[in-house]
């Protein structure tokens, strides 16, 4: 069977160290926990008082048997059966709060996580999300999130639990007979050792799991998002068999799992009836030579199990913690990626009350930048367009054009020289005033499956948008498109408005421009996709849009750009001519042999 790239064996890069640096990671979570110590510190003095109640509970049996069993007196055995009872019922109560405390706090401290690493996400810049497939991320903050639930909720502040459970009752042994309080401490160290070696290997086993279900998810979200590619191409074998070998190489580590846990499991029921064997043998001999009373031996044997009980729970719990542990790091991970963009990052500026509206006049002084800085996209140029000025950028793949866009956008920062918007460097701009300032429309821009409304305002409806949005849709052509709707505005898109058209979703995407009002329109290759039966209203549409606006056209039909003022070609990252389209066509060069081109390949097909 042929293997995936995804489905490489877990590199050593990918697993967490032991020891400290568990600690380490636990500690990263307090800046979430600090809000709610208080919670926490309630919930864990709680602990103390079910310890109490728990060895309370032991003693009284252990009396109640040296005492009115031992002696016949059935009246004497009713009082400590009541205070027996007392003891139970403040036990459980007392529990009762330490879980709705712990758990009510826990879930309070992942909500805050996940909406933190969420607006981390909005902060992150396009490398980012080049780096990194989406159906990774998708898990971070979905499965490795709901990892850490579990793991604060159920594992612990439960693992608390039980280690003062078991304090209680070593206090519980060494109180009734220090000897065998010792003999049961060895095997209890033993224990300790064996569960050390169980918990290193189940480690590495929870590290696999996590990064395994991080490469199925992403190869779903490929895989659904390419599936007419997939049928078109007959390539559904195929896939089946690298999600085979996907979800078999995380079977593999789930197994393993699971044969640490249950052996743990095992060796816990092993050492729990060798401690009882020991304590049987020696505490009878205790109690045939007087040393030792049946109440004490017996009391003793309920602390021995009331130990032992807990250690086994904590082997449960501790395969929460460890997946809690595995998701904690790769999530915390991500709070150390930064944004590309560093003077003023969107997270932490604040927005200003009333957004500045630009001229629009834009500069680039001695312009270079690369992706790569060492092979630069665009070159040392250099250019002004005036308020108002339409210009259209020509030119072959990799030219250089749409990364133009993506700087005036401040995707990305210029490598050196400068990019200006009425004259201010664009780093010196506030994002949000920056890009409230321009639009751009895409061939394949982004509709969300929200209402008509927040696809066109991008945020929920007011009735204060009522005016502006009918005017938008009006002015763009969009009107009677959305009437026709059955639920109008309120309307619920498909994703990325699959229920339109594609000159459908354009006059909705102007509509947005409209009701926006930027004061630079970019426009990049959004008419190419376009029906004839809707052409004539889109190119309307966008006649009116570009109005009164810096316009910047990114096409490769030359048909679509004759009539703006300026022409700039684009090669190898330069401008390489600039001019209109008359005189443009009568300059030998690059533009005029994309002219003949186009008008000799318009002929054929006609």
């Amino acid at each position: 069977m042929s293997m995936d790239v995804l489905a490489v064996p877990v590199k050593a890069s990918e697993r967490r160290e032991s020891g400290l640096k568990d600690l380490k990671l636990l500690g990263k979570l307090w800046p979430y926990m600090k809000p709610y110590k208080k919670s926490l510190m309630i919930a864990f003095w709680l602990l103390p008082l079910i310890s109490l109640a728990e060895m309370g509970q032991t003693f009284l049996i252990r009396f109640a048997i040296d005492g009115p069993i031992k002696a016949g007196d059935l009246g004497g055995l009713a009082l400590y059966a009541a205070g027996f009872a007392a003891l139970l019922g403040l036990n459980y109560r007392v529990r009762y709060l330490q879980m709705a405390e712990s758990q009510n706090t826990g879930q309070q401290i992942i909500r805050d996580l996940r909406t933190d690493l969420y607006r981390h996400y909005q902060t992150l810049s396009p490398r980012f999300y080049q780096r990194h497939p989406l159906g990774k991320l998708v898990t971070r903050l979905t499965s490795d999130i709901e990892n850490l639930s579990e793991m604060l909720s159920s594992g612990g502040l439960a693992i608390l639990a039980d280690l003062a459970m078991i304090l209680g009752a070593l206090v519980g042994m060494f109180i009734m007979n220090w000897r065998l309080a010792l003999v049961t401490i060895v095997t209890m160290i033993v224990l300790l050792a064996l569960m050390e070696v169980f918990r290193s290997r189940a480690r590495h086993a929870y590290d696999e799991i996590r990064v395994k279900a991080a490469r199925i998810n992403a190869f779903l979200q490929e895989s659904f998002a390419g599936m007419e590619l997939v049928q078109l191409y007959r390539r559904e074998g195929k896939n089946y068999e690298h999600f085979e070998a996907l979800n078999h190489s995380n079977l593999q580590s789930g197994l393993a799992s699971i044969l640490y846990s249950t052996s743990f499991n095992a060796v816990v029921d092993y050492m729990t009836l060798l401690t009882l064997v020991l304590i049987l043998w020696l505490g009878g001999q205790g109690v045939q030579d007087g040393t030792m009373t049946i109440g004490a031996l017996v009391g003793f044997f309920l602390f021995v199990r009331k130990m032992f009980e807990p250690v086994e729970d904590v082997s449960e719990k501790y395969s929460i913690l460890q997946s809690g542990l595995a998701s904690i790091d790769k999530v915390m991970a991500l709070f150390q990626e930064k944004p590309d963009i560093l003077h003023q990052q969107l997270e932490t500026e604040a927005v200003p009350a009333v957004l500045p509206k630009a001229k629009g006049e834009i500069t680039l002084e001695h312009l270079t930048f690369g992706y790569h800085p060492e092979h630069p996209i665009l070159k040392d140029i250099n250019l002004h367009i005036k308020p108002g000025e339409k210009i259209a950028i020509v030119g072959p793949s990799g030219a250089g054009k749409t990364t133009f866009i993506k700087l005036l956008l401040r995707f990305y920062d210029v490598d050196s020289g400068s990019l200006k918007l009425d004259g201010l460097d664009v780093r010196d701009w506030n994002l949000h005033a920056l890009r409230r300032n321009i639009v751009s429309i895409q061939q394949d821009d982004f509709l969300f499956s929200r209402s008509v409304t927040e696809n066109i305002a991008l945020a929920p409806y007011e009735p204060s948008m009522e005016a502006a949005l009918h005017h938008a849709a009006e002015q763009s052509n969009a009107l009677k498109l959305i009437e026709r709707l059955p639920n109008g505005f309120q309307e619920v898109l498909e994703e990325r408005g699959k229920n339109l058209s594609a000159g459908e979703k354009q006059l909705l995407l102007f509509a947005r421009a409209i009701y926006h009002d930027p004061a630079i329109l970019v426009l990049d290759e959004a008419t190419s996709a376009i029906d004839p039966v809707t052409e004539h209203l889109v190119q309307e549409a966008m006649d009116k849009l570009m109005e009164n606006r810096t316009v910047l056209i990114v096409a490769h039909r030359l048909s679509t750009i004759q009539q703006v003022d300026r022409i700039l070609v684009m090669e190898h990252g330069r401008i390489v001519q600039q001019g209109s389209h008359a005189e443009l066509i009568r300059q030998p060069g690059l533009y005029q042999q994309f002219y003949q081109y186009q008008e000799l390949m318009s002929h054929a097909s006609a």
